[in-house]
């Protein structure tokens, strides 16, 4: 399966971590580079989801009032989920890294559960994975986003001896885990789900401005321009 690329959507250090504005898709389609229009592509329409970090509920939002589907999130911040409550049919607030984060959430209920942007805060991305698979109906998919570590802006920063940790971005000074192209895509297959279709997302001026280079430059190495990483899968069920 071969990576398509994708121009990130808000990955210019304008909006805040927990608030993001969404272009109306439905009046105007987004570009084939669209970071957050794939992701919502790839949730679907009429869908039950669980959206792990919801953050301010833009992308429930979204998956509501234009996609008709019914959304449960889950933030571990108090006023972030405040806001997203408008959103979502409920939202818990609740530390994704605690063992008791899915207490008293039906198993096979949702159909999508979305991760954009939330494993690489956990310290077992794994975990959360494998409570997921309880979660999803028997046909029910994940959409996961992961930073790319090994993002050129990322490696010429190291090049001359530079880690710095940032408030967003791949060294975002929350991370706890970092991943490449294929250390992201092996952190969901061992978790036991297949995955169905793969993209990667572009950031920085450059994707806004000339995203045309960067979709060049993808086809031959994704990895070293890929800012994200994005995956759906589904979880391989055993034989009967």
């Amino acid at each position: 399966m071969t990576h398509k690329p994708v121009n990130a959507f808000g990955f210019t250090g304008e909006k805040t971590r927990y608030h993001t504005d969404l272009p109306d898709y439905e009046t105007k389609p987004p570009r084939p580079y669209d970071r957050t229009g794939v992701l919502l592509d790839w949730v679907g329409t009429g869908k039950r989801v669980l959206e792990l970090g919801c953050a301010s509920g833009y992308m429930s939002r979204y998956m509501t009032q234009k996609r008709g589907c019914t959304v449960t999130g889950i933030e571990i911040d108090p006023d972030a989920a405040k806001e997203a409550a408008d959103a979502c049919s409920e939202v818990l607030v609740r530390d994704l890294s605690s063992r008791a984060w899915s207490h008293g959430l039906p198993e096979k209920t949702f159909e999508v559960v979305v991760m954009g942007d939330v494993l690489e805060h956990l310290v077992h991305p794994d975990q959360i994975l494998n409570d997921v698979r309880r979660l999803l109906t028997d046909d029910g998919s994940i959409v996961v986003c992961l930073p790319n570590v090994l993002h050129w802006l990322t490696r010429l920063r190291m090049l001359f001896g530079r880690f710095e940790y940032q408030d967003w971005g791949t060294l975002d000074r929350t991370h706890l885990r970092f991943f490449t192209l294929t250390t992201a895509r092996q952190l969901i297959e061992r978790a036991g789900y297949e995955i169905t279709n793969s993209a990667v997302a572009f950031g920085g001026p450059l994707a806004l401005r000339a995203p045309w280079i960067l979709n060049a430059a993808a086809r031959i190495s994704p990895g070293m321009v890929a800012f994200q990483v994005l995956f759906k899968a589904r979880p391989i069920r055993s034989p009967r």
